[in-house]
């Protein structure tokens, strides 16, 4: 009887985990455990229970210098291996650094294929630091490029101090450790460089999404705020900007459709009738106005061109044939001219507008009510201009009296200019919020760092950019 063929066994598609290069050793001068993690590549370990600096490169980590100060906790503990753009990184140091104005921190990350990076924390958000292989270009203004992208100067070189250390490193970091470093900048990447008496490092941060630090080394999400942002932080509001403005187009565009198709005036009704200069009242009807049966837009036009240094009170009563509801309103035809000091002047309005809103449908009279007046300060003699078509006799009343024609003419339809432009400025109100937004987060982004703090303004934003 032959043996049954062994089943084939799937292949685990599941990458190995990186090589163990732990080394573990006792502190000479407390005894503690202390786990060299990169073997080979450190060069100075912090003892976590002591603060003494030790001498990787020694097999008894000799002694370099004694703690002077009492340990802090990382809030990443050293040893927390999480992921990062799709490579597992372990924690091996941290240190504060401070300009002497903010303090922040960095957690040295390493990986046995990929070698070290920064983990750099300003309290608020992370950021990945890559040492470059390869020196940026120089350009004109305080500006450089790197892999085809600009960026710009931001501020001016300032020194930059260690005031805590602890874990291990390929250099021989200590406290008091000063660098002087020049930051060049463009949303979502800085490029810093750090230059000592012996050397000069680039180093390329990109900024992390919102929790993705957090969730990778497993601690508590933080708050967003937007209050002090990062040089290099992206604006929350610049894809809501874009949001804004299309939106705002595509409503200004459907308004102005609205108001040219409902913007055309229709007559409904006209009459001519002579005004006697500084004579009695005169009332004439304008019959038969129909509307329809949706509210409607109702404007009563007045023509006295023929006027000069004179005026005509025009008094309107709309009224319903049906229930004699009416409306009352009022108008003012007048021109004057003159001459002074200053040479020849004229002014005022012959032909008056007046609008009435959401008049109910039904059939209207327009009765209308208008006395002219003359003006002496313009000149010695009052006068108008004869209108073309008028006989020179036309122009004075039976009892002799000088008259001014006036046409009134009644339209409906059309829309207010006050609505198109308080539509206008509802249209307009979210995008210019979300554009003041805008350039104030950019303000504070670019502005000098300052320890000296603020309010803390809760600004939920939008998604970066």
């Amino acid at each position: 009887m032959q043996p049954a063929a062994p089943v084939p066994q799937p292949v685990s598609t599941v990458p190995a985990p990186p090589p163990s290069t732990v080394r573990a050793l006792s502190c000479p001068n407390c005894g503690g455990i202390v786990n060299v993690r990169a073997q080979g590549l450190t060069v100075s370990v912090l003892c976590e229970h002591c603060g003494s600096t030790l001498d990787a490169t020694r097999p008894d980590l000799q002694v370099i210098a004694r703690a002077n100060e009492a340990l802090k906790t990382p809030q990443i503990p050293l040893g927390t291996r999480g992921t990062l753009g799709g490579r597992v990184w372990e924690v091996v140091g941290y240190m504060e650094r401070t300009d002497e104005e903010i303090v922040w921190a960095e957690y040295l990350l390493f990986n046995p294929y990929e070698g070290y990076a920064f983990l750099v924390d300003d309290g608020r958000r992370f950021s990945l630091g890559i040492m470059l292989d390869r020196l940026p270009t120089m350009g004109w203004g305080n500006r450089l490029t790197l892999d085809d992208q600009g960026y710009s100067g931001f501020g001016t070189p300032y020194p930059v101090h260690v005031t805590f250390v602890v874990g291990e490193f390929y250099w021989r970091v200590a406290v008091g450790e000063t660098v002087q470093e020049t930051d060049y900048v463009r949303p979502g990447t800085m490029l810093s460089c750090e230059e000592s008496e012996t050397e000069r490092t680039w180093t390329r941060l990109d900024l992390l999404d919102w929790g993705v630090a957090e969730k990778a080394f497993g601690i508590p999400a933080r708050r967003r705020e937007y209050s002090h942002p990062a040089p290099h932080e992206p604006s929350p509001y610049k894809r809501q900007l874009g949001e804004a403005m299309i939106i705002g187009i595509v409503a200004l565009f459907t308004l102005m459709v609205i108001s040219t198709f409902a913007g055309g005036e229709q007559q409904i009704g006209q009459t001519t009738t002579d005004a006697v200069l500084d004579g009695p009242e005169k009332t004439v009807v304008i019959r038969g106005l129909d509307l329809p049966s949706a509210r409607s837009r109702v404007v009563v036009d007045a023509d006295a061109g023929a006027i000069d240094n004179a005026w005509v009170d025009l008094d309107y009563s709309l009224t319903d044939e049906k229930t004699q509801d009416s409306v009352d309103t009022y108008g003012l035809a007048e021109h004057y001219s003159g001459s002074d000091s200053d040479g020849s002047w004229t002014e005022g309005d012959p032909r008056p507008e007046v609008s009435l809103s959401s008049i109910p449908g039904g059939k209207y009279d327009l009765i209308v009510t208008l006395s002219a007046h003359r003006w002496n300060g313009g000149s010695s003699s009052s006068s108008f201009s004869m209108p073309t078509g008028f006989a020179g006799s036309s122009i004075f009343g039976q009892d002799g009296g000088q008259t001014i024609p006036v046409t009134v003419t009644v339209k409906r339809g059309g829309v207010f200019g006050g609505n198109i432009l308080l539509a206008f400025l509802l249209i307009a109100i979210w995008p210019l919020i979300v554009l003041f937004k805008h350039f104030g987060f950019e303000k504070r982004r670019m502005a000098p760092i300052s320890g000296s703090g603020g309010s803390d303004d809760d600004d939920s934003g939008g998604d970066d950019d």
